[in-house]
């Protein structure tokens, strides 16, 4: 009798990881606005994700998101309907924004800082 349920009963199972920029390399907190220098967010941070022009300075975007997921769908093989769906999907973010004048001093910066190890799907 079991093996017969188990024959007309179709399932999926699909888990994905993306991962999208870097992780921050340094510390916000060293930068000194008003002191701290483009070539000093460079040298702690790297590159950036994004460089934005504007029209009193630039601004360096750092961002790092995590994602993962997963999903189990059990369904009728021969009519194709679902007879139960399970999703998960685990979000993070990172972000670092650091504004500078015309001079590249730091003019201000704001961090968002949300990654931390992710449980297991």
């Amino acid at each position: 009798m079991l093996v017969g349920v188990l024959v007309i009963v179709a399932g999926g199972c699909t888990i994905g990881r993306y991962y999208t920029g870097a992780p921050l390399h340094g510390e916000p907190s060293v930068l000194v606005d008003g002191q701290s220098t483009r070539s000093d967010v460079l040298q702690i941070f790297g590159p950036p994700t994004v460089i934005t022009h504007q029209t009193d300075g630039d601004a360096f975007v750092y961002s790092y998101q995590q994602e993962n997921t997963s999903e189990l769908r059990l369904q009728d093989p021969i009519t194709g309907v679902n007879w139960f769906t399970y999703n998960r999907d685990l979000n993070q973010r990172d972000r670092l924004v650091v504004i500078f004048d015309f001079t590249g001093v730091v003019r201000g910066h704001a961090v968002e800082h949300h990654v931390e190890e992710l449980p297991a799907l």
